[in-house]
């Protein structure tokens, strides 16, 4: 359990999700309404403790958290990341599509060659 002590101004901390999966990574830039209120540098605004948790009728919603960051978080968002790009990429793809044959080429050479390193490897 992470406390408003937790978390200073200039530290790293990682935003998970309900599921504990590295979303982004920010940085603490400041505290408002007395300490209460913890401002980071993509501008989103967590109680001090990290938490967006609140209580409706007796139950309990629990979205993302913040918590420090730790070694790996930052590849893990950054690979979240390109995977996404590339599939909304491949998705888009049609005949009619505006990049040439040449330039589909390339692309379809640079994955060929690192599926290719992939299997050398393993």
């Amino acid at each position: 359990m992470f406390t408003a002590a937790s978390f200073r101004v200039g530290d790293r901390v990682t935003i998970r999700s309900g599921q504990s999966i590295p979303q982004s990574i920010a940085t603490v830039e400041r505290y408002t309404e007395g300490g209460r209120c913890m401002v980071l540098s993509d501008g989103s605004e967590w109680r001090a403790d990290g938490r967006r948790q609140w209580g409706f009728r007796g139950s309990y919603y629990k979205g993302p958290v913040v918590e420090p960051f730790e070694q790996g978080d930052d590849e893990f968002v950054a690979r979240r990341r390109v995977v996404g790009a590339l599939r909304k990429f491949g998705d888009g793809l049609t005949m009619d599509s505006a990049l040439s044959t040449e330039a589909l080429q390339r692309i379809l050479d640079a994955v060929d060659k690192e599926k290719a390193a992939v299997k050398k490897e393993g």
